[in-house]
């Protein structure tokens, strides 16, 4: 009697088989998969998959366009022809020659007295436009530019890097050298290259779109980076060497 109950027992129906056929085949699947993937770990790529790089993509194209705008912007203002002051009856006039002569006088004169003010140097990482404008050659726009380039840089390290700011030139870079200084103690803003989003890195003007690129694959993939030498060996020697000043490997 009770080997019978046993073989009841123990018998399936034709559904209670596949039933659990079909429970064996889904837990043997779902181990196969955990140890692929265990194993196996997907690649990404953070070009192709990263919401932030393709965010930073766009900008990267808007500012290539604006810079592209300023330039023929400024192109333009460079060729216009000087327009001359008009007279009581409406009639345009040049300047005389004497007078200009002396409105250059006036000009040196000012240039020679403005010099005498920066024999201790004008920090270049704490000076505002209106100190800026004082320096000889420096405008309104090319103190703006200076302002606008140190924050894009994190502050300057060497004051050769002026240089970099758009249209100065070697002549007007030596006019001002000498009466610009950067301070012993500067420290200046750092990126965390282990950490900081893609879209973060790509605006430092010594990183390219594709130098930004391998760095966040590399430590998505491979882990940190802890040196300069390893930093220079994931970008390539193309890597900017003054971008040394600007890395923070925490």
């Amino acid at each position: 009697m009770k080997t019978d109950n046993f073989k009841r027992f123990m018998t399936f129906s034709r559904s209670e088989r596949i039933a659990v056929i079909t429970i064996v085949s889904m837990i043997a699947i779902s181990l196969i998969a955990k140890y692929l993937i265990i194993n196996n770990p997907p690649k990404r790529d953070y070009f192709k998959h990263d919401l932030d790089s393709i965010i930073a993509r766009r900008e990267f194209v808007m500012d290539s366009v604006r810079r592209a705008d300023s330039i023929e912007r400024a192109s333009a203002k460079h060729n216009e022809v000087p327009r001359y002051a008009q007279n009581d009856r409406g009639a345009s006039f040049r300047p005389k020659r004497n007078e200009m002569e002396r409105s250059g006088e006036i000009l040196n004169s000012t240039k020679q007295l403005k010099k005498k003010d920066y024999l201790d140097g004008v920090d270049l990482n704490t000076a505002d436009t209106t100190l800026l404008k004082r320096l000889p050659g420096i405008g309104s726009s090319f103190a703006k530019r200076i302002v606008e380039y140190r924050e894009k840089l994190g502050g300057y390290c060497e004051t050769v890097q002026l240089l970099e700011v758009y249209r100065m030139d070697t002549a007007r870079y030596n006019e001002i050298k000498d009466y610009v200084k950067i301070d012993s103690l500067f420290v200046p803003n750092k990126l965390k290259i282990n950490s900081d989003a893609f879209k973060m890195m790509v605006k430092h003007p010594y990183l390219e779109y594709d130098d930004v690129k391998k760095i966040v694959n590399h430590r998505e993939q491979k882990g940190m980076i802890a040196s300069w030498e390893q930093l220079t060996k994931v970008v390539g020697d193309a890597i900017n060497p003054k971008l040394r000043y600007y890395v923070d490997y925490q």
